[in-house]
């Protein structure tokens, strides 16, 4: 097994069913590697540290093949601009990070999380504006650990996507407490698999 880190250049499939995915991985040590995998939630942009083995796909060549991964916090200003105007908060594209970066550098993630009225000293950032940047950042950092939640009890990606659009922050009380709600209101969930996920949990 080997570990390799980077961060993800581009996703060039994905199957929301199963979260298989195949990526390109933009690595410090070596040109860009293709990664093939089930990751719950990723975005293009993130810093990643997959562990896995080297194999060659007769199609599609050379492939790292993922047996575990780590998201890792962006740590310094060019992979903080990189996740931030990767597409992953809608609206804030390239330039528009770069301004949020260069003003505030390493501290803008504590910035959108603590202070995020902040962001409307940029130019192009109205008080809504910033207002919506920190509701998403905080919406995709509790869809990731709702995503990671769900599928423990082997509900698939695109299940847990609706389950968590249905409840939000409610999540995990329906579902521990009583998930055969989940076959009234979730479309593609019948009471055979709501009884499957009682079963796991230990209900």
């Amino acid at each position: 097994m080997e570990t390799i880190t980077g961060f993800v250049e581009h996703i060039v499939y994905r199957n929301e069913e199963n979260g298989y995915t195949v990526l390109n991985l933009a690595s410090n040590e070596e040109d860009e590697i293709t990664c093939v995998g089930v990751f719950q939630m990723i975005s293009e942009g993130e810093s990643l540290e997959l562990t896995g083995e080297y194999t060659v796909h007769p199609s599609y060549g050379p492939q790292f093949k993922v047996q575990q991964y780590s998201i890792k916090a962006p740590e310094d200003i060019a992979s903080i601009e990189r996740y931030l105007g990767s597409g992953a908060i809608k609206g804030v594209g390239a330039a528009l990070a770069a301004r949020i970066v260069r003003k505030f550098k390493e501290d803008t993630f504590r910035i959108i999380e603590e202070e995020p009225e902040r962001l409307a000293e940029i130019k192009g950032i109205s008080e809504r504006k910033a207002r919506e940047i920190y509701q998403q950042f905080h919406e995709k950092q509790d869809m990731r650990q709702a995503m990671m939640f769900l599928t423990q009890y082997g509900i698939s990606m695109s299940l847990a996507v609706k389950i968590y659009q249905e409840y939000g922050p409610k999540t995990y009380q329906v579902v521990q407490e009583n998930p055969y709600r989940l076959a009234d209101d979730i479309s593609g969930i019948g009471f055979k698999m709501a009884d499957e996920i009682a079963g796991r949990i230990g209900i």
